[in-house]
């Protein structure tokens, strides 16, 4: 993400230009031209009246800004928990009963 990040910042003026489209331009055929310079990590911004008004983006930069999002909102809710944990430490039993037995079938969870 940081690469992506300094990738960004380090666009050149020329196609920081490039990539801006009026809504007049889409309106008189030049969708179709803005649309083809969309690419991962490569947005095209669009302008009305000479202000940012929507931005076309792909589908996988979509996803990963709202996994991104999804992502930053558990972090400010782990950070949250933190900050009001009384460390209070719960055992095997506190959380699955008294009765409870561990199954050996074989299955090894995957973390990542």
């Amino acid at each position: 993400m940081r690469f992506q990040i300094s990738q960004r910042r380090n666009m050149s003026a020329a196609s920081i230009l490039d990539s801006m489209v009026s809504v007049t331009s889409l309106n008189h055929g030049g969708a179709s031209k803005a649309l083809s310079q969309v690419g991962d990590n490569h947005p095209v911004v669009v302008l009305k009246n000479n202000q940012p008004s929507a931005v076309i983006i792909t589908p996988a930069d979509y996803r990963r800004l709202t996994q991104a999002e999804e992502n930053f909102a558990l972090y400010r809710k782990a950070v949250e928990r933190l900050r009001n944990d009384d460390s209070t430490l719960l055992t095997d039993a506190d959380v699955f009963g008294e009765d409870y037995e561990p199954i050996d079938d074989g299955f090894e969870p995957e973390f990542e």
